[in-house]
Formats: C-alpha cells, sequence, structure tokens
C-alpha cells in the first residue's frame, strides 16, 4: 500500500473502523513517519472539535426535500462524492467541514424552492450558520502546525463573508508573525478584501514596521497603495530612509510614497 493510499485511511481510523490488516499498516506508517504522525493529530483534533458543533434539526418538510434528492441521485446513478474524491488531493478535513457546510447549502436551497417559499428569518439563521461554521474552520486551521493547514486557513477565511473581530485578529496576527513568507502573503490577501474594516488598515499599516521579508514589505507597499491609504506615509518615508532596507523594498517604497502623493 503506498503512502497515498494510507492516507485516504485516515477518516476511517479517526471513526474506528479500520479492519485489523489496514489498522497494522495504518500504525506502521505513524511509526515510521513523523510528519504523518503530525497531520493525524492535528487532524484528530479537527475531528473532535467538529463533533462538539451542535447538531441542527431540519424540519421534516426540509428533511424530506433532501431525501427526494439524494434518492434521485441514486436512481441515476451518479455518484458524486466518487467523482470528487477522483478530482480532489485528499484532505479529511476539507471533506469533514465542506460536508457540513454543503448539506446546509442543500437545506437552503431546499427553503428557496419557488413552490414552497420559506420566511427569510430561517434563511438569514442558516445562512449564518454556515458563516459560523467557515470561520470556525478557519480559525482552527491558522493555528495548526504545518503551513499547508495554515495555508488552508486563509483560504477559508476568504469564505467568511462578512467575518468577526477575532477572525481578523488571527488574520494580522499571521501576517505579523507566521514563520512561512507564504503563508504571511495569503493572509495579506485576504486582509486587503476587508480594508473597509477600520481595524484592518491600521493593522496594515503597523505590520509595515514589522516585516522582515522583502517579498511581504513590497505586498504590503502595494496593498497599501491600492487602498490609497494616506497613513502609511509615514512608515513609507522610514523605509526610504532606512540602509538596512532591502534596496528593492526602499524603492518600492519610494515609488508608494509618489503614488499615494498624487492619488
Amino acid at each position: 500500500m503506498t503512502p497515498e493510499e494510507i492516507r485516504h485511511l485516515i477518516p476511517q481510523f479517526l471513526s474506528g473502523e479500520l479492519t485489523p490488516d489496514e489498522l497494522a499498516t495504518f500504525e506502521a506508517e505513524l511509526n515510521a513517519n513523523a510528519d504523518f504522525r503530525i497531520e493525524v493529530e492535528e487532524l484528530r483534533s479537527i475531528w473532535e472539535g467538529l463533533g462538539l458543533v451542535p447538531e441542527e434539526q431540519p424540519s421534516a418538510a426540509m428533511r424530506a426535500r433532501f431525501y427526494q434528492r439524494l434518492n434521485a441521485v441514486v436512481r441515476n446513478g451518479t455518484d458524486v462524492a466518487g467523482e470528487r474524491r477522483s478530482r480532489w488531493k485528499f484532505n479529511v478535513f476539507q471533506q469533514v467541514a465542506a460536508a457540513l457546510i454543503l448539506f446546509s447549502a442543500g437545506l437552503l436551497v431546499g427553503h428557496l424552492q419557488p413552490e414552497r417559499q420559506k420566511p427569510s428569518g430561517e434563511v438569514e439563521q442558516l445562512q449564518t450558520q454556515v458563516q459560523s461554521l467557515r470561520q470556525t474552520v478557519a480559525l482552527s486551521l491558522l493555528e495548526r502546525q504545518s503551513a499547508t493547514s495554515r495555508l488552508q486557513g486563509v483560504e477559508w477565511s476568504n469564505r467568511v463573508e462578512r467575518p468577526d473581530g477575532e477572525l481578523l485578529s488571527a488574520l494580522l496576527n499571521t501576517l505579523n508573525s507566521d514563520p512561512n513568507v507564504n503563508v504571511r502573503l495569503a493572509s495579506l490577501d485576504a486582509l486587503e478584501k476587508f480594508a473597509d474594516d477600520n481595524s484592518v488598515r491600521k493593522g496594515l499599516v503597523e505590520s509595515m514596521s514589522t516585516q522582515d521579508s522583502p517579498l511581504v514589505q513590497i505586498a504590503l507597499i502595494d496593498a497599501m497603495v491600492r487602498m490609497r491609504d494616506r497613513d502609511v506615509k509615514n512608515e513609507l518615508r522610514k523605509l526610504t530612509h532606512d540602509s538596512e532596507v532591502n534596496a528593492a523594498v526602499r524603492q518600492r517604497a519610494q515609488w508608494g510614497l509618489e503614488k499615494l502623493s498624487y492619488q
């Protein structure tokens, strides 16, 4: 069994459904591969955390519509999940979280059927629950040890339409302190989408003086110019006069000052 095939057994391992032979193979890989052990433990904590999410009980009518659609898929012989698994790179956490969100979205579609219009309050409540779950997923992933998981956390944050202060603070902290430059750049892209929030704009200005990566510094300068944030001009002046700063960064900071002066 290849390492990738063993990775496909993670859901069954977490749910205790492996056969004795599969379990022996899985545990042998755990003992031999430290990175695999870390990944499994991270996913175990998330798996258990999702188990604490309160179970929503849909109405009888909504449940009936869901099973009608499910039966239609079965009759047509369409294995949607199988097709997706063949296209997606395996990630058990995304499967679990996406399953919850897609199920909620399916219920939402049921609400929106024109022939049986439901009260808007129920739809809004369901939308809020989906957004809350997405935020929970993002926050959990941002705390993971692996850079890949943290990148996925940033990706999930992009799916939150109205993030609260906790998620915005987590993204700013990632931008300022994550050891991986790619994760920091991704968090900057995510934060720029929420630039209308004053706390985000202030946090981005303050982040300018904390960065040590030329790539992140230049990306920050570009972002502030796109946002037309003149509050960053003092930080840009400091960069242009700091001989210890990378020459390309100093040049970009001077460019940023000129752009902001004419905007």
